[in-house]
């Protein structure tokens, strides 16, 4: 039986448990969002979660032959394929997660790997300290941290993503991490601090002018910390691109991201890398009106001169509103990553445009998003003859 087989007998397995534990026989019907199958012994709970997010991409999506031009194609995948399980015990004191994925599945070039998104555990001490150890997000970039299942717009900025990448060869985002988290004024004031492996020995991480790669010897730690503040009465339950209507938040975000001392061991000498984040954000909503900004630059900074250091910045500015009744939200994003400013002409816009549906809130919705990316000419992504590519997204998400 191919993996492809297995996957899809896993999740209608899956979600047949957890449709004859449910409760709400009707949940497609319109209505508010589920909230998963909760299965409770004395003070320890369960929680399970399967969300599904077919996918459907048409237009500039590879070059051509000549590899001059954009070419026209289309492809149908799940964008994300989740089993979450999450509950806790201790009077609700020790937290858990864990959560798989088999992400992108049958996308072009994808490997159709089944993997762990995350897992960790948190001891919640008290609102305004807890301790988290495992396989988590690192704090940094509001989007990003924003659950997918919650997202304005289909894909994230071009800029976060890279950001997303920079700290570690393997999910760089997702990694083993020791954090302490919390807030204080009910909230006005929030706050992570994490500690984790980054670069590590035997990662492949640089490629020189010679094509010669380059593998890590050793190095320091990832710290990261990440601060939000919010004025009191405007402060946020719950991240989210899309809040659907209700309530009003306010929040500015600010994080600083370092790793250092990232050694080559090589016959030629032992050289350094450095690798330094800074990212701000404000994001607010008021009943249907949402909209948030965010900035990001970083720099790879190296003492090896066959290897060039690079300083990306970018940022992002977008907004939605949610029409009651018809449960519709018109959105729109507007995007300039410079993918090299110490470079010339190496510069992209990304002009989104879109529509999102929502049938059963986040639990069952449909999102169309019209992307056009325009290049410099030295720009990732600028072919010889094509300075700019358009791409149509529509996905579905089921979660359960």
């Amino acid at each position: 039986m191919t993996i492809k087989k297995i996957t899809f007998a896993l999740l209608s397995l899956m979600a047949l448990l957890l449709m004859s534990l449910s409760t709400q026989a009707a949940w497609f019907e319109p209505g508010e969002e589920t909230k998963g199958a909760a299965i409770t012994t004395g003070d320890t709970d369960l929680n399970i979660r399967v969300r599904l997010q077919p996918r459907y991409d048409h237009g500039n999506l590879v070059a051509s032959r000549d590899n001059k031009t954009y070419s026209t194609e289309s492809d149908l995948y799940l964008r994300r394929v989740r089993l979450e399980l999450t509950g806790a015990f201790a009077a609700k004191t020790i937290k858990y997660n864990l959560t798989l994925s088999a992400d992108k599945y049958d996308k072009a070039g994808n490997a159709n790997a089944l993997g762990i998104q995350t897992a960790f555990v948190e001891w919640a001490a008290d609102p305004a300290f807890s301790i988290i150890a495992g396989k988590e997000k690192l704090p940094y970039s509001r989007v990003s941290l924003t659950s997918s299942s919650r997202r304005l717009l289909i894909e994230n900025p071009v800029s976060t993503e890279s950001a997303k990448a920079i700290f570690g060869r393997s999910e760089p985002y997702y990694q083993p991490k020791l954090a302490i988290k919390g807030a204080f004024l009910d909230g006005v004031i929030a706050y992570e601090a994490a500690y984790a492996d980054g670069w590590a020995n035997g990662d492949a991480i640089q490629t020189n002018s010679l094509r010669t790669t380059y593998t890590v010897y050793r190095s320091k730690p990832v710290y990261a910390l990440r601060t939000e503040f919010s004025p009191p009465g405007w402060v946020e339950s719950k991240k989210s691109d899309a809040h659907l209507g209700k309530g009003k938040h306010l929040t500015l975000g600010v994080d600083y991201v370092e790793q250092d001392d990232i050694e080559y061991n090589l016959t030629t000498g032992t050289y350094q890398e450095s690798r330094r984040l800074n990212g701000i954000d404000l994001s607010g909503h008021y009943n249907g009106i949402t909209a948030q900004i965010e900035y990001n630059e970083w720099k790879i900074d190296t003492l090896d001169p066959r290897v060039m250091g690079v300083h990306p910045r970018g940022w992002y500015a977008q907004a939605g509103y949610y029409i009651d009744g018809l449960r519709l939200e018109p959105v729109g994003r507007y995007e300039f990553y410079n993918q090299d400013s110490k470079a010339v002409s190496k510069a992209e816009r990304d002009y989104t445009l879109g529509v999102n549906w929502y049938r059963m809130g986040h639990s069952l919705k449909f999102g169309v998003n019209w992307v056009r990316s325009v290049y410099q000419s030295n720009a990732a992504g600028r072919l010889a003859n094509d300075d700019k590519k358009d791409v149509v997204q529509a996905q579905a998400q089921m979660y359960y």
